[in-house]
């Protein structure tokens, strides 16, 4: 009798654990949920998630229906570890294979935004007393939320300079979350911002890709271009590279790609007349040919094929001191350069000596310098920039300003002797000592303190300067081991203290001679039509004293000569001056006159 409760145990005990297996399998085997129940999007940015396609990444939205019975259910989204962020609805009553729908916008019941990271949709059917999560066949389907962008980044670009019909440009990137991309071209050389002018996907789960060196089906256009990745993530959203346009110095290091198929770099400092002077040109291997023109002739002074990156160019000893053009031709390419000859030393100096400004030329030359960001290494966009490139814009900005000038010097038979600041700051070629007066040629718009330092102890000392070009001597820059760097903003005042005020257009005044103690206007009309912009000097400083001066009125004066020290200054703020010396008569008698007053008289002793 003892052993009935025993027996009675057991089968109570089996009949439990048959129920409990029963149940489980009920739970796993009977759907309790149908109508394709899947979270649309599957990713998430609950801050304003944007629009791919149709899909609205800013919530997510779910909807399906109850199979066999109607109940009370209960709807969740569950982090990871099973623990509720956000109830959707509590205790909503379902009748049978009625669809409901439900949408989750990322946050939690308190309303902060959920941290980024994988949520699950959790249903309660509370009548049976059971808890099911959306799943597919590969387990509970998750729900993403994902509020950082990717952080694309082009770590390489091969190779970084290439000519028409080169090799095709390997680009490895990272940070693309192993999504497709699309690769942005863009070309930084021209005025003004970047321009987009190509683009092209990338593959998924890719580091790398390959552009074809074509834009619109031609070989590109020569310049400097940036290459940029786009990358969107499921969330939709879209990381930059850059991040920002035009990038921030040194963020882009290594993604430039330049485009070169013909370029010629003169040397920067004078060559003597009778020497060769060393030049390069980069014609990517092909076989081109040169000429060497004098400013103002169209007789060639010498010419030659080659294919060599060197090129000695033999310049004429018996034109003396002059400026020359160097033409060169490879295929249907062509590119022209300056060259700067100085006077055979052992011919007696002429006492007018003229300075053109190379460390323009190159602070203005647009060069993507290693390590190639893609955006042109020049002054203006703050340097620095390597002093020894070719030019690849050809002839400099400015330049048919400055020939014009020397031009005329040539046909009046004026006697000159030619240099560069850039000689001047190395020592090479003619020095300010021993000439009486010293013409700047054109905008000499950055200056070395150490050269600022020359010329101001020059005119202190008894010589005189001609400055002929606008925005000229008013910045700084630092010139050292072949580089030039940290260029300062312009200053109110120029490196002699004359204060110079904005360019003036358009005015429609005439502009006219106010006082002229120093006779620099005799011959001419005492008036310069044909003039409409300048740039007015508004104060020389003290004890500066105004000796000549010409202008609209005597507050807004275009041409300025004063007292520095024991030498005279004279500003000519002319815009278009070099270039009226072909017709205006009165700008030739100004240069006559110049020449006369300033560039006759005895010279100061020898000195920087």
């Amino acid at each position: 009798m003892r052993r009935l409760p025993l027996v009675a145990l057991v089968a109570l005990f089996a009949a439990t654990v048959g129920a409990f297996f029963v149940t489980q399998h009920l739970k796993v085997t009977t759907p309790l949920i149908a109508g394709y129940p899947r979270p649309v999007p599957g990713v998430i940015n609950p801050y304003g998630g944007a629009k791919c396609g149709r899909v609205d990444h800013s919530r997510m939205r779910i909807s399906f229906y109850l199979l066999h019975r109607a109940d009370d259910i209960s709807v969740y989204m569950v982090d990871t570890s099973g623990t509720i962020v956000r109830t959707l609805a509590s205790g909503r009553h379902v009748p049978i294979s009625r669809r409901v729908y439900f949408s989750w916008n990322g946050r939690e019941d308190n309303g902060s935004v959920a941290p980024d990271g994988t949520y699950y949709v959790r249903v309660a059917l509370r009548h049976q007393g059971r808890t099911v999560d959306i799943a597919d066949a590969n387990g509970p389907i998750p729900v993403k939320i994902k509020t950082i962008p990717p952080r694309p980044v082009v770590t390489d670009v091969s190779p970084s300079l290439i000519p028409l019909g080169a090799e095709k440009v390997k680009i490895d990137y990272k940070g693309n979350d192993k999504r497709s991309g699309f690769v942005i071209l863009y070309r930084t050389d021209l005025p003004g911002k970047p321009v987009a002018v190509k683009s092209f996907k990338t593959k998924w789960n890719a580091s790398q890709a390959t552009w074809d060196g074509l834009i619109k089906r031609q070989p590109a256009p020569a310049g400097t271009y940036l290459v940029g990745l786009n990358v969107t993530d499921a969330a939709c959203n879209t990381g930059k590279f850059p991040a920002v346009m035009p990038p921030a110095p040194g963020t882009t290091r290594g993604a430039g790609v330049s485009v070169r198929y013909l370029a010629g770099q003169p040397p920067l400092t004078p060559t003597p007349a009778g020497s060769a002077a060393p030049a390069y040109v980069d014609a990517r291997g092909a076989v081109y040919r040169w000429g060497l023109f004098r400013v103002g002739s169209r007789k060639e002074s010498g010419h030659g094929v080659q294919r060599s990156y060197q090129l000695k160019v033999k310049v004429p000893w018996a034109l003396g001191a002059g400026l020359y053009h160097l033409v060169i031709h490879s295929g249907p390419h062509a590119t022209d350069v300056p060259l700067v000859a100085d006077h055979p030393g052992h011919l007696h100096e002429p006492h007018v000596l003229v300075v053109l400004p190379a460390l323009t030329w190159q602070g203005q030359n647009p060069v993507d310098d290693p390590p190639r960001d893609g955006i042109p290494n020049t002054l203006e966009n703050g340097g620095p920039i390597q002093l020894s490139r070719p030019l690849v814009n050809g002839l400099p900005s400015g330049f048919s300003e400055e020939a014009s000038l020397l031009a005329y010097l040539d046909k009046q038979h004026l006697s000159y002797d030619l240099t560069t600041d850039l000689g001047l700051l190395n020592g090479v070629g003619p020095k300010l000592g021993g000439h009486a007066a010293v013409v700047l040629d054109g905008t000499m718009r950055w200056v070395p303190p150490a050269l600022a330092a020359l010329l101001r102890a020059y005119v202190q000392n008894g010589g005189n300067v001609i400055s002929i070009g606008t925005d000229s001597l008013r910045r700084g820059v630092v010139v050292a081991g072949g580089t030039a760097s940290h260029p300062t903003a312009p200053r109110p005042a120029d490196i002699f203290g004359a204060t110079l005020g904005p360019i003036a257009s358009g005015h429609g005044l005439l502009i006219t001679q106010i006082r002229d103690d120093l006779k620099i206007f005799t011959g001419t009309s005492q008036a310069f039509p044909g003039f409409t912009s300048y740039q007015p000097v508004r104060a020389v400083a003290p004890p500066g004293k105004v000796l000549s001066a010409a202008g609209t009125t005597s507050s807004s004066q275009a041409i300025v000569a004063y007292r520095y020290g024991k030498g005279v200054v004279v500003n000519i703020g002319l815009v278009g001056f070099g270039a009226s010396l072909a017709k205006n008569i009165d700008s030739k008698e100004l240069v006559n006159r110049l020449w006369q007053v300033l560039g006759r008289v005895a010279p100061p002793r020898r000195g920087p």
